[in-house]
């Protein structure tokens, strides 16, 4: 197979075997990006074309059938994104090298293991991915702590986005506090932005923005997705709750923004850009 003027590839509801795959990108020596769905293979999925220029890769799989990815060597890979992975223990993506990778996410949270969501191994605290600059995250019914501890693997991160549950509270775990004596590298230096979707207020909810209002000194605007019941006095409830008169960073802003539509896992271009404002009215 020889495409060597393909650009975009999709490979959707595909049957299709590792080696097969390989050759398949093999031949694609101008392609930009690659979409993968539902994609099924015998073996695992290798990403290994050190002179393609591919430079975003989203990958949705939303079956119970195990899968995984390998980005072996993808030198100008810039976003590796993933949609409607609802079970971390289906998904497995390995990254082994990716020297450029700028965004990642959104993943799940696994609680129990120190390793970075839906299996990705290959970076630890004394191994961090320093180029990263923006993370998704999906942490709704998980342990806080783990959340936080992830954030120690990416020393560079300007950019966060919290994906919060909206039907549930996160569960109720007793977790030690941030501690200030150990700090997280990007919350001292280099986060910049903080962005919480599907936010409602629970309690574990604000406890968990309010280690970023209090920690990340140098913040420059932590915005909050609500729904349309979110009244003006609530707001102002939440502002006390934060403690927003005690941030950090004493120039950081904080948004409250509207939205009646729930998040589509599916909207890709979202994920191109997971920071690019949704339609609504500040609060």
């Amino acid at each position: 197979m020889n495409f060597p003027l393909l650009k975009k590839l999709t490979l959707f509801l595909v049957s299709i075997t590792a080696d097969a795959f390989h050759r398949l990108l093999s031949g694609c020596h101008a392609l930009e990006s690659l979409y993968m769905a539902e994609v099924r293979a015998a073996g695992w999925l290798r990403v290994s074309s050190p002179t393609i220029t591919f430079t975003t890769i989203i990958f949705r799989h939303s079956s119970s059938e195990k899968t995984e990815l390998v980005i072996e060597d993808a030198p100008c890979l810039l976003r590796l994104l993933l949609t409607d992975c609802k079970r971390d223990d289906c998904v497995t993506v390995r990254v082994i090298s990716a020297p450029n990778l700028k965004i990642l996410g959104p993943f799940l949270v696994v609680a129990s293991k120190l390793l970075l969501f839906q299996g990705i191994n290959s970076v630890s605290s004394t191994n961090s991915m320093r180029t990263l600059k923006v993370l998704a995250l999906k942490p709704s019914g998980d342990k806080l702590l783990a959340t936080l501890n992830i954030l120690r693997w990416f020393p560079y991160l300007e950019k966060l986005c919290i994906i919060f549950h909206k039907h549930y509270e996160m569960h109720e775990q007793n977790e030690p506090p941030y501690d200030p004596l150990y700090p997280i590298e990007c919350l001292e230096s280099h986060l910049k932005k903080v962005v919480f979707k599907s936010f409602q207020g629970y309690r574990r909810q604000v406890e968990f923005a309010r280690i970023f209002v209090l920690n990340a000194k140098v913040l420059d605007k932590m915005e909050f997705e609500v729904y349309n019941h979110y009244r003006s006095e609530m707001v102002a409830y939440q502002y006390r709750l934060l403690q927003v008169e005690n941030r950090a960073s004493r120039h950081a802003r904080f948004e409250f923004r509207t939205t009646s539509m729930p998040i589509n896992m599916s909207m890709i271009s979202q994920w191109l850009n997971p920071f690019r404002p949704i339609h609504g009215v500040g609060a």
